[in-house]
């Protein structure tokens, strides 16, 4: 069976449902903010970040584990693999350059972090360099003290 349907949240692929780029990039992001602040995540802080049900977060953990973003430990932990790390870094960087960028051109702060969710999610590699580079050539004043340590994640 082929791709039957696709959208950021689901694809269902041989007749599996398997998750959409931007929701196992949501589920990584979540999972690296709960790692950094608590050592591993469990499901349960994963439903209480994303709002979701106990369920759904079980499902989803099973396709990051099976993807090789994530794995369990001792049964309710979960942790990032390299792979995993990787990619939620690079969702992060993204997330807090458009957030940054956004609230610099004078976006309202509640706004700037639904825009830049949307926006880390929605641009290719290629444009999102050029809009990076171009950004931080013409206005390097976004690298503030309380920011400039973020620029090692923005890539």
């Amino acid at each position: 069976m082929k791709l039957l349907r696709t959208n950021y949240y689901y694809t269902i692929k041989e007749g599996v449902l398997v998750l959409g780029k931007e929701k196992t990039e949501n589920y990584l992001r979540t999972i690296l903010k709960i790692q950094e602040s608590c050592g591993s995540a469990r499901g349960i802080d994963i439903v209480g970040e994303l709002g979701v049900s106990k369920p759904t977060v079980s499902i989803a953990v099973h396709e990051l584990e099976k993807e090789g973003y994530i794995e369990g430990i001792n049964g309710s932990h979960i942790i990032l693999t390299r792979k995993g790390m990787k990619l939620a870094r690079k969702i992060k960087g993204r997330y807090y350059f458009f957030f940054y960028m956004l609230r610099y051109l004078g976006v309202g702060e509640e706004n700037a972090k639904i825009d830049a969710c949307k926006m880390e999610h929605s641009m290719c590699d290629e444009s999102y360099k050029a809009l990076f580079d171009f950004f931080f050539q013409k206005h390097p004043e976004i690298v503030s003290q309380e920011n400039n340590r973020l620029k090692d994640l923005f890539f």
